[in-house]
């Protein structure tokens, strides 16, 4: 299936896309595309799995979990938590 990933801020600037446009398989889910995207761009590591809050996922206007199924022409957002005072 192909789906058109949208990055937030920071992500977006550790692969020099807004959009990345991949090929899944038909079964993916989130978790999938965060384990695609952590060995397809190694700089997204430390965001992805490292010690940090991993971003938030959004698929069809809503929060997503590592098992929210995706489908063919998905358009999931990546976008990370701030904080701000």
């Amino acid at each position: 299936m192909k789906i058109t990933v949208r990055l937030g801020e920071p992500l977006w600037r550790e692969v020099g896309a807004r959009e990345l446009t991949l090929d899944l398989p038909e079964t993916s889910c989130v978790g999938d595309l965060l384990t695609h995207l952590a060995l397809a761009f190694p700089s997204l590591n430390p965001w992805l799995g490292g010690d940090e809050i991993p971003p938030t996922v959004f698929l069809d206007e809503a929060v997503a979990d590592s098992q929210t199924p995706l489908h063919d022409g998905a358009r999931p957002m990546l976008a990370w938590a701030l904080a701000g005072g």
